[in-house]
């Protein structure tokens, strides 16, 4: 039985894992820390925002922050920028982790599915990268207010900031199809 939106959300996310783990990630070992027992992956997890770790055929690891979302494919990063509760944010800990050193994810991610989990399309890019950006650029930076404030970036504005986007079941970047095996070199 799902208590929470949180379990939901798990319940959703985990068949839309097996995918990115199929498509995007293919040939990497995929480790979930979200559903981990281990206190240290959890750690890594709860404080840094660290949801996956990707071992890659080198054998070198990244982290990656993901988030997935269901309906449309919207094209854009999106982060949580304030809380109505004044609880730190995603943003806040991730600005914070890059300027102090902190462990913080290598890669962001967005993902796009349906409710029947039929992959839409995702984007990753490096983590310092999107926030760069972010800084770089408020022209292009839009903002999305409910109980919580989100700002969200177009994926397309983020083109030569090394943006690998995922659409349908190829790998395309400056809108140009990719070899279906991308090295992420990210």
């Amino acid at each position: 039985m799902l208590y929470n939106s949180w379990d939901k959300d798990m319940a959703l996310t985990q068949p839309c894992i097996e995918s990115i783990k199929s498509n995007i990630f293919k040939g990497c070992h995929f480790a979930n820390l979200e559903q981990s027992t281990d206190e240290t992956l959890l750690m890594l997890d709860q404080y840094s925002g660290i949801d996956y770790i990707i071992k890659k055929p080198d054998n070198n690891m990244l982290g990656v922050a993901a988030r997935i979302q269901w309906g449309n494919n919207w094209e854009t990063f999106t982060i949580r920028k304030s809380r109505h509760t004044g609880t730190k944010t995603e943003y806040e800990k991730r600005k914070d982790a890059i300027k102090q050193g902190y462990f913080y994810p290598a890669l962001t991610m967005q993902a796009y599915f349906t409710k029947d989990i039929k992959h839409l399309g995702s984007a990753i890019i490096k983590t310092k990268k999107l926030y760069d950006f972010i800084d770089w650029n408020p022209e292009k930076v839009h903002q999305r207010k409910s109980d919580n404030v989100f700002i969200y970036v177009n994926w397309a504005d983020l083109i030569d900031y090394g943006i690998v986007i995922y659409e349908g079941d190829g790998f395309i970047t400056h809108k140009a199809p990719l070899p279906k095996q991308v090295e992420f070199n990210l």
